[in-house]
């Protein structure tokens, strides 16, 4: 399912509104190359000439719930081929570096290479977060990371084995670490279903320190086809390059989901960073917490790599207290539930009906033990009439003319006023 998508509880998590620095769903045309003069897509020849260069494929990878997922094409990396780099918007000098993207490996050789990874944007050879594949037996393969120069340090390779022609969400990371030049980690994540609303505690395959100088900074990523005795042939789609889990692998991206409670009606409003396959949004509410029911839908954007805002307004809250939950459905009919909110008012409420009346008004209080004191007023503040009750009150309202009121309304504590019409 494609969530909007970054669902999940992780509103809260997802702060400001930067996009992506970097995602390329290969929607180019089929059997283009991707460094080719003219296609301005981004990628540049980083090795190699025009001889088996990485072109787009026929058809996109897909992953439920992966932002990306059956957008565009993809790419083919085959093995002695042109090898190409892109840029991203930004470049990283700490914290951690994410490039997540879907992969499916259909053969590997016993030796292994690499064939993603990253470099600084003013470099096609300083290659770090080296991702390799090799196969680890009939049908399977380990999937490795190393630093950056092969002739300093070993790959580390899973333990576990991932099956040839499957469809994988990978994710590799790199930490930089400042406690001397040569102790950065990088992690490899991979996924059969699902993403994790927040990252994993362990990877599959992790690494740190070594023999080779850490990166300074990273801002590109690369993709490389290795040589005929070592290297895998593979697709890949979905590219997505960021400085944190949200904006990386998470497929729905929210910004908090908010709201407020005022006057009977809750006023609610969330916005996604981006979206995929995003059917849209059903709003849920409960008076207790666990009984939730569906009061509305907004549609989405379907496919959007731009800021969206969206609102509801619930016109009729019986209670001071009321829970809402987001459900994010995609168009295949899948959905994820996003964010439980709490929303409380210190006003009184009360549900006055009908309006316009005829013959009599009817008043609820949200409690049903609440003492209410009622009174009817003309436009020129004149008390036309008085009742009270305990949580209901009836008003027999066949002897008033016809014309605009006032009813105010008071448990003892609070006082609300609002504007009646009779007919």
């Amino acid at each position: 399912m494609k969530k909007i998508l970054t669902f999940l509880l992780i509103g809260a998590a997802l702060n400001g509104f930067a996009q992506t620095p970097l995602m390329d769903n290969f929607n180019y045309t089929t059997n283009d190359s991707l460094a080719a003069v003219g296609f301005n897509n981004g990628w540049i020849i980083a090795s190699g000439t025009t001889t088996n260069a990485i072109r787009a494929n026929a058809t996109g990878l897909t992953y439920s719930s992966y932002v990306g997922s059956g957008i565009g094409n993809a790419a083919s990396l085959t093995t002695s081929g042109q090898d190409v780099v892109k840029d991203a918007k930004t470049s990283y000098t700490s914290g951690s570096v994410y490039g997540s993207f879907l992969l499916n490996v259909t053969a590997a050789q016993a030796a292994g290479d690499y064939f993603f990874g990253f470099l600084p944007q003013t470099s096609t050879t300083a290659f770090t977060a080296r991702t390799f594949i090799k196969l680890s037996s009939t049908g399977y393969y380990k999937i490795g990371i190393m630093k950056a120069s092969t002739t300093l340090e070993t790959t580390a390779y899973s333990a576990d084995s991932f099956a040839l022609a499957t469809t994988y969400l990978c994710v590799v990371k790199y930490t930089f670490y400042t406690t001397s030049t040569t102790d950065d980690s990088l992690k490899i994540y991979m996924f059969s279903s699902g993403i994790p609303a927040s990252e994993p505690a362990t990877p599959v395959v992790a690494t740190i320190g070594g023999t080779n100088t850490d990166a300074t900074v990273i801002g590109r990523v690369f993709l490389r086809q290795g040589t005929a005795a070592n290297a895998p042939t593979l697709t890949i789609d979905a590219i997505r390059f960021s400085n944190s889990w949200a904006d990386g692998p998470l497929a729905v991206k929210i910004n908090a989901f908010k709201g407020n409670l005022l006057d009977g009606k809750a006023f609610l409003n969330w916005s996604t960073l981006t979206e995929t396959n995003n059917h849209g949004f059903e709003l849920e509410r409960s008076y207790n917490g666990k009984d939730f029911e569906t009061i509305g839908f907004v549609k989405g954007a379907g496919n959007s790599n731009k800021l969206n805002n969206y609102q509801f307004v619930d016109e009729n809250v019986n209670a001071n207290l009321a829970y809402y939950r987001l459900k994010q459905i995609d168009f295949d009919g899948q959905f994820e539930y996003i964010e439980t909110i709490t929303l409380q008012s210190d006003e009184m409420i009360v549900e006055v009906t009908p309006n316009p009346f005829a013959e009599e008004i009817n008043i609820n209080a949200a409690q049903e033990n609440e003492n209410i004191i009622a009174s009817v007023v003309d436009m020129n503040g004149t008390i036309i009439m008085n009742a009270s009750s305990q949580g209901k009150l009836r008003i027999d309202t066949r002897n008033m003319a016809q014309g605009v009121y006032f009813i105010r309304v008071n448990n003892g504590e609070k006082v609300i006023v609002k504007r009646i019409i009779k007919n």
